[in-house]
C-alpha cells in the first residue's frame, strides 16, 4: 500500500472549479482582474483564460493570448479578440458579481463560413488568501482513472498548504485490502488551489503524478 505525503507549496495551481462569491457588481463597476473562462463545447467543458482592463467603457485585454478590444456599458460586456491568423473570438455577456456569462461566437480564419457559437461562464481568479499554511488530513473517497479536466475537484487548498492523504495501489485496493476501484493505477485528487489559473504549473508533488489538462481549444 503507498501512503503519500503531499507538500503542496503552490504559488499556483491546477485547473479551477470555482471561485470565491463577490458582492454584486454596479453599472459600470470595475471588471478589470484575470477571469477564468468557462465554455460549452458540444458538452464538454473546455477553459480559457481572460484578462481584463477596463477604463470607463473601454475594454481592453487578451482572450486566450489573443489581444481583445470591447465594451462595457451598464451590466453589457461585448469583447472581440483577434488571433495572428485571422481568427476571431465575439463574445456578448453581462455581468454580475464575480460572474460574467454569454456566448462566445469562435470564427476560424481557415472556415470563416462556419463559425462557432457556444456559451460561456467566467469567473475573477480569487484573491490569495492571506493565512497560514494549513495541513489537510484527507480521506479519499473517489478515485478517478484517468487525467481529465471534467474530474471535478475533492479537495479546496491554499498556496503553501500540505495534504496528507493516501492512494489505493495500481490494482485498486486500499490500505485494508479492499477493493475500492477498478485497476490501472487510480488516482488520488485533484486538488484545487485557490488563486490558480489555467496554463499555470503545479508546484512539486512528492510521491504523486502531476498532470496539467490541455487548456483552450486547438487553432
Amino acid at each position: 500500500m503507498r501512503k503519500v505525503l503531499f507538500f503542496l507549496l503552490f504559488s499556483a495551481g491546477v485547473l479551477p472549479a470555482h471561485s470565491v462569491q463577490e458582492p454584486a457588481r454596479t453599472a459600470n463597476a470595475d471588471v478589470s482582474g484575470r477571469w477564468v473562462v468557462n465554455t460549452d463545447f458540444y458538452g464538454t467543458t473546455i477553459y480559457f483564460r481572460m484578462e481584463l482592463k477596463q477604463e470607463g467603457e473601454k475594454l481592453s485585454g487578451n482572450f486566450d493570448g489573443d489581444k481583445l478590444e470591447g465594451t462595457l456599458k451598464g451590466t453589457s460586456i461585448y469583447f472581440l479578440a483577434k488571433d495572428e491568423q485571422g481568427g476571431t473570438d465575439q463574445g456578448k455577456a453581462t455581468v454580475q458579481g464575480g460572474t460574467i456569462t454569454g456566448t462566445v461566437v469562435f470564427t476560424h480564419a481557415d472556415d470563416a463560413a462556419h463559425p462557432e457559437t457556444h456559451k460561456f461562464m467566467a469567473q475573477l481568479v480569487p484573491a490569495r488568501r492571506a493565512e497560514a499554511p494549513q495541513r489537510h488530513e484527507f480521506v479519499p473517497t473517489t478515485f478517478y482513472r484517468q487525467f481529465s479536466a471534467a474530474n471535478k475537484p475533492v479537495l479546496t487548498i491554499s498556496p503553501g498548504d500540505s495534504v496528507h492523504t493516501t492512494t489505493v495501489d495500481a490494482g485498486g485496493t486500499d490500505e485494508k485490502g479492499v477493493t475500492r476501484v477498478l485497476g490501472g493505477n487510480p488516482e488520488t485528487g485533484p486538488f484545487y488551489v485557490e488563486t490558480a489559473a489555467p496554463g499555470r504549473h503545479a508546484g512539486g508533488a512528492l510521491g504523486a503524478c502531476a498532470s496539467e489538462p490541455r487548456l483552450g481549444r486547438e487553432r
